[in-house]
C-alpha cells in the first residue's frame, strides 16, 4: 500500500519538474533527498534534462494514467536499479514534464478527471514542442573568465561555483567579480554569501563580487530581478542599473530595467529603499511600499506612482498578469520567456489592449488560446515563429 509520505513527495517531485513547487514544498522535499543516496540518487535523475529527453526518444508513446502510479511504486522499491528502472524513470519524468501548467493540473486534480476506464485505455501520441515554457538555468563566470552552466539542482550550483570561488580567492586581485546571465527561456535564483536572495528573469545578468566588504554590499543587474536583502546593520546593500542607484535598508523589491524599456521601474513590495543617481548628482527618493518608481534613462527624471506589487511581481510566482497592457508588450513578454520570434501581419494589431492572466509554466498552445479567445487575433505558428494575424 502507498503511504501518505511516498504520496506527498511523488507530488512534490511532480511540482519540482513542472516548476510549480513552493519554497515550502521545497525545503520538505530537500530534506527527503537527504535521508538516502538512493534518494539522492532519484532526484538528480529526475531533474537531469539529458536522460529525460533520452527516455523520452525511446518511448514517444505513453499512457498518460500511469506517470504517477509508476512514481509511487519507485519511491517506494529498495530493490536495487536495474537498467529497465532507469529507463522507466526518465520516461516518467519526461511525461510529467510534458503537461505542465493547466494541463498538469487537469491531469492530476481528481475531482476533475474524466472516468477511469476512458483514460486508462487511451494511448497518447504526443509531440515535443518546439516552443517551451523557460527552464532554471544560468551561466556562471568565474574571476578567470570561466563560464559554467548552472541547471535546476541548487546543491549542485553551489559545489560548482564553491570550487570556482576558490580558484578566484587564489588570484591577485582584490574582491574578484562574478556574474550570472540569464538566457532567453530561462530564469534562475541565487542566495548571496549574506544570506540575500534574488531571482532572475529571462534575459538578465547580475554582476555581483565574491564576498561584500566589511563596509557594504553592492551588486550590479540588468533585465528583471527580484531582492529579498538580507538586513545589516552597517554594512548597506546597493544595487546599480543603469543610471540609478538604490540603496537598500533590508527589504524586498523588483527591478525591471530591459534594453527596449524607456524606464527602469523599480517596485517596492516591503521595507525601505532609497533611489538616486549613480553618478552622485542630485538628491535621494524615499520609496514607500507599494509604491513604484519610473527612472527614464534619458532626461533621468523619476515619476513616482502607486501599483498592484503583485500584478508587478507575478512573474516570480509563476503567472503573466496584464493589466491594460498593449499585445506588443504582451508578446515581448511571452517570447522572452518561451524563447521564440513574432511578427505582426497588420501593425494596428500591437496597440490591442488585454487585461488578464496567464500560467507562466503553461504549454505555449494553451498560452495562444487564452489571448485568441479574448478577441480578434489568431497566430500563426512556424517552428520558433509566430505570426499574430487579425481574425
Amino acid at each position: 500500500m502507498m503511504d501518505e509520505r511516498d504520496e506527498l513527495i511523488s507530488e512534490l517531485l511532480f511540482r519540482r519538474i513542472t516548476g510549480t513547487i513552493t519554497e515550502q514544498e521545497q525545503e520538505f522535499l530537500d530534506d527527503w533527498r537527504h535521508e538516502s543516496t538512493k534518494h539522492e540518487e532519484l532526484y538528480t535523475r529526475m531533474l537531469d534534462t539529458e536522460l529525460l529527453k533520452q527516455g523520452y526518444r525511446q518511448r514517444k508513446v505513453i499512457n498518460v494514467e500511469r506517470p504517477m502510479h509508476d512514481m509511487l511504486k519507485r519511491i517506494q522499491s529498495e530493490s536495487k536499479r536495474t537498467r529497465s528502472t532507469y529507463l522507466q524513470i526518465w520516461t516518467i519524468a519526461a511525461s510529467l514534464a510534458l503537461f505542465i501548467g493547466i494541463g498538469a493540473t487537469l491531469l492530476w486534480h481528481r475531482s476533475t478527471r474524466p472516468p477511469e476506464g476512458l483514460l486508462a485505455e487511451t494511448i497518447v501520441a504526443v509531440e515535443l514542442p518546439e516552443i517551451k515554457p523557460g527552464e532554471t538555468k544560468a551561466v556562471f563566470t568565474a574571476a578567470d573568465g570561466e563560464e559554467v552552466m548552472l541547471g535546476a539542482d541548487e546543491y549542485t550550483n553551489l559545489a560548482t561555483m564553491k570550487a570556482h570561488h576558490t580558484l578566484a580567492a587564489k588570484q591577485p586581485i582584490s574582491s574578484p567579480q562574478l556574474s550570472l546571465n540569464v538566457p532567453r527561456g530561462a530564469e534562475f535564483k541565487i542566495i548571496l554569501e549574506d544570506g540575500s536572495e534574488i531571482w532572475l528573469n529571462s534575459e538578465s545578468e547580475l554582476i555581483y563580487p565574491e564576498s561584500f566588504s566589511d563596509t557594504e554590499r553592492r551588486v550590479t543587474v540588468s533585465g528583471e530581478a527580484y531582492f529579498k536583502i538580507a538586513k545589516e546593520e552597517g554594512r548597506p546593500f546597493f544595487v546599480e542599473t543603469g543610471k540609478q542607484l538604490i540603496q537598500v535598508y533590508g527589504t524586498e523589491f523588483n527591478i525591471r530595467s530591459y534594453n527596449e524599456d524607456e524606464d527602469i521601474y523599480t517596485t517596492l513590495v516591503n521595507g525601505s529603499i532609497a533611489l538616486s543617481k549613480a553618478d552622485g548628482m542630485g538628491g535621494r527618493l524615499m520609496l514607500t511600499p507599494g509604491h513604484q518608481a519610473l527612472f527614464n534613462k534619458e532626461d533621468e527624471a523619476t515619476l513616482v506612482r502607486p501599483v498592484d506589487t503583485e500584478v508587478v511581481t507575478s512573474w516570480r510566482h509563476g503567472r503573466f498578469v496584464f493589466e491594460e497592457q498593449k499585445l506588443e508588450q504582451i508578446m515581448i513578454e511571452l517570447s522572452r520567456w518561451y524563447s521564440f520570434d513574432f511578427s505582426f501581419e497588420d501593425d494596428s494589431l500591437r496597440q490591442i489592449v488585454f487585461m488578464g492572466s496567464i500560467p507562466r509554466y503553461s504549454e505555449f498552445d494553451t498560452t495562444l488560446n487564452i489571448l485568441e479567445k479574448s478577441g480578434g487575433i489568431r497566430f500563426e505558428v512556424d517552428g520558433t515563429t509566430v505570426t499574430i494575424v487579425r481574425k
